[in-house]
């Protein structure tokens, strides 16, 4: 008689629901942050009674258009749109509005949770819970942030994405392949969606270099990212001809460069189409570099759109032939904006027009002219955005009081700057990636464009989580110092990687 092996079963083995006692344990170890979490959403909660659904940016409108009819657009990579096209069977900037509310809300929990691994810091010692949420709290309470993510606009999204990424490289103290080849894929998504975030993902693949992931984890991680990328380019030159993620690069540089450019220490080196690209204006006089851009400047001298190939292609040689002549005027003109990151105040800049989509607005706002029908297939609504009171007059007045200094942010970075230091042994230790996001996220924008009060917020989150493992080290170092009984480091709580592979 043959005996027939026994049956393979795919039955997953059943999952047992927490019991109370864990549940309530769960709260009594994280009831900060719950706290908190709850204030957080209460807040989101009225915003989104006193504006009815949305805030709309000048972007909302092509960013909607795009999901209504997808596209590789010239300005407007696809991430977003793609986000708002899989919200769409709901036919509602309601449930728009309140996903981005939930991501902001997300983000501060994933890093929370990465702040509280023990193998991030100096003998193990992770942040308490009361300080882990106070690391997060920009996230969760700032009110810049909270009219941001009322914004029909990216960075909501860009910002889970990265925050997804940081989490899934630091969260072991050996990163695992299928977290960094995870990571890598939410960084190229990240750049789909915003393009700053190519220089991000240079920054991880540096970093798990330094940090000796070994080459498999680093290759593996490094195809996977350009995968997408490289698709979603392949489908933008199909459509726009040329193979890259936008075609604003040039025209964007040239914007950068007009602010002190002066033809004449280098117009002899130009080639002879682009001289209207020329201003005569003296530099001191003209205005912030986004008017070479939208209004009408030296680039509406030529036919066509304003990122037409032929003219991003000339403004990229003005502005390099500008940057070459003029290497001083170019610094000068980037420290100038990177310091404007860092004031205590928030004066109006660009210009007030663009600094008022960042504040809750006082009235309520039509659609802009000839755009009510094309909105209306995504979300039947009579105006752009409904102002209800009282809620919105607290939100108005919220926003006011709190919100982070841009001078606290930078004491955040020097004392993550400081960490980095310290650790200069392992080439800056875990707070390198963090550091190295909120570094890059704050120099990019100015150096290739302007800056701009929207471009900061993306950034604080990675500041105060390098702050905060900076400073609890500094504070394990010095109670080792001071106690005899501290337990020395040991192999399993030095946090350098091992080469893997």
């Amino acid at each position: 008689m043959r005996l027939l092996p026994p049956r393979l079963s795919l039955a997953l083995p059943p999952v047992k629901p927490p019991t109370r006692a864990q549940v309530l344990a769960f709260a009594v170890r994280h009831r900060v942050l719950l706290v908190a979490l709850a204030v957080a959403a209460l807040l989101r909660f009225v915003t989104v009674l006193g504006y009815r659904w949305a805030i709309w940016f000048p972007d909302s409108y092509p960013y909607v258009e795009i999901a209504l009819n997808p596209r590789p657009d010239v300005v407007r990579t696809f991430g977003y749109p793609f986000l708002l096209l899989l919200l769409r069977p709901l036919h509602s900037f309601a449930a728009v509005i309140t996903v981005q509310h939930l991501m902001g809300l997300a983000t501060a929990v994933i890093l929370y949770g990465l702040l509280r691994r023990p193998h991030l810091f100096r003998f193990g010692r992770a942040l308490p819970g009361w300080a882990a949420t106070l690391a997060v709290a920009p996230v969760l309470f700032d009110g810049n942030q909270i009219e941001l993510e009322h914004l029909l606009l990216s960075d909501t999204y860009f910002l889970l994405l990265v925050a997804g990424a940081v989490a899934l490289v630091l969260w072991d103290s050996q990163p695992a392949p299928g977290k960094v080849v995870a990571a890598c894929l939410l960084l190229s998504m990240a750049a789909i969606t915003r393009t700053i975030g190519l220089p991000l993902l240079i920054v991880v693949l540096v970093f798990l270099a330094i940090r000796r992931a070994g080459w498999r984890t680093v290759v593996a991680g490094t195809a996977t990212a350009i995968v997408p990328i490289a698709a979603y380019m392949t489908w933008y030159a199909s459509v726009n001809g040329q193979f890259q993620l936008s075609g604003t690069d040039g025209v964007f540089l040239y914007s950068r460069t007009m602010t002190f450019a002066d033809c004449d220490n280098f117009g002899d080196r130009l080639p002879v189409d682009a001289y209207p690209l020329c201003d005569s204006t003296p530099p001191e006089q003209r205005r912030a570099s986004h008017f070479y851009v939208w209004e009408e400047s030296q680039i509406f001298r030529y036919p066509g759109g304003i990122f037409d190939p032929y003219k991003s292609e000339l403004a990229r040689t003005f502005a390099k032939e500008a940057i070459v002549a003029q290497p001083g005027d170019y610094f000068t003109t980037f420290l100038t904006d990177f310091g404007r990151t860092f004031r205590w105040d928030r004066p109006v800049y660009p210009d007030p027009k663009t600094y008022g989509y960042y504040l809750f607005p006082k009235e309520s706002q039509p659609y802009w002219p000839g755009r009510d029908a094309s909105m209306a297939r995504y979300d039947v609504q009579p105006e752009a955005t409904r102002v209800v009171e009282p809620f919105a007059g607290f939100m108005r007045g919220y926003q006011k009081v709190v919100y982070l200094p841009g001078t606290v942010l930078g004491v955040l970075l020097l004392v993550a700057l400081a960490g980095v230091v310290s650790r200069w042994r392992e080439l800056g230790g875990v707070i390198l990636l963090p550091f190295g996001f909120a570094l890059a996220l704050l120099v990019v924008p100015p150096a290739t464009v302007l800056f701009d009060y929207r471009y900061v917020l993306p950034a604080v989150p990675f500041a105060t989580v390098a702050a905060a493992i900076a400073l609890r080290n500094l504070h394990t170092w010095y109670r080792s110092r001071n106690r005899p009984d501290h337990p020395s480091r040991t192999p399993e709580n030095d946090t350098t990687y091992v080469t893997v592979g």
